[in-house]
């Protein structure tokens, strides 16, 4: 299995295909690399696309505290490993996250954003009170139950999907591994709304209409926060998690990023 020693934590990653531009994929929280594959199946015979677990999640060490430049300079650490001068960035939800600080970070080593399922601005009073019960409820009695169920809702929302490996992994680990994870969500984004309009790379944005964490009008917004926005795909049916359920349109977008750089 490929492992990458990146600032003191051995990080699983992927590489799948040889086309002349490279995509970084970065999944959500509390699922993993596999998010990405419908993606990456239809898209590795023209791009060369990275996937990886972010740290804690999935096969990925997770050695202390970390925020989302943290992961961010995971993420461009794994483009030095495999030789890519830069890439376009694309994230799911906490993904997104990632990816935006790392054009922030290392504008030189991103060449475009596909945010997909995400946000900009912090959350809301109301949605860190609900989160910060539900880290309680996981910490304290583990991803079970309507913990468990709530969670699985905000990632997959009503659509008839499968997700219940990405279930079955929340429980396969203790619940005080995921203690840093639940720390980062709720205590460790910093707001770069203002600094939106220094991320100068071409975006794009895909949204579900039944994304149970952010709405399409939010999806919207962002994107008019930047300077160089190339629109947003609106996902008919998608809940939050769409690479997984609605994967033709996560490539068609993405491909209309690539033919614009």
């Amino acid at each position: 299995m490929p492992f990458a020693e990146l600032h003191g934590n051995q990080i699983y990653y992927e590489v799948t295909g040889d086309g002349p531009e490279t995509i970084v994929f970065s999944h959500g929280a509390f699922l993993d690399h596999t998010l990405w594959q419908p993606v990456v199946d239809l898209l590795s015979g023209e791009y060369r696309c990275i996937t990886w677990d972010a740290r804690g999640h999935g096969m990925s060490e997770c050695n202390g505290p970390f925020d989302y430049y943290d992961l961010a300079a995971d993420a461009v650490g794994l483009l030095d490993l495999v030789g890519a001068p830069n890439a376009v960035f694309v994230g799911m939800s906490q993904g997104g996250w990632i990816s935006q600080r790392a054009a922030l970070a290392s504008p030189d080593r991103v060449r475009g954003l596909g945010l997909v399922g995400t946000s900009l601005p912090l959350l809301s009073e109301q949605e860190t009170a609900g989160f910060t019960q539900l880290s309680q409820g996981w910490l304290g009695m583990g991803p079970v139950g309507p913990i468990a169920d709530a969670i699985y809702g905000i990632q997959f929302s009503d659509v008839p999907f499968d997700g219940s490996r990405y279930r079955a992994a929340w429980q396969g680990k203790p619940p005080s591994a995921w203690s840093e994870v639940w720390a980062t969500i709720l205590t460790k984004r910093d707001d770069i709304t203002d600094r939106a309009r220094d991320i100068t790379c071409p975006v794009i944005v895909v949204h579900g209409t039944v994304d149970a964490a952010f709405t399409v009008d939010s999806a919207r917004a962002m994107a008019e926060a930047f300077p160089n926005n190339r629109g947003v795909t609106i996902v008919e049916g998608a809940p939050h998690a769409v690479a997984l359920t609605h994967p033709h349109e996560v490539a068609d977008a993405l491909r209309s990023l690539g033919k614009s750089l």
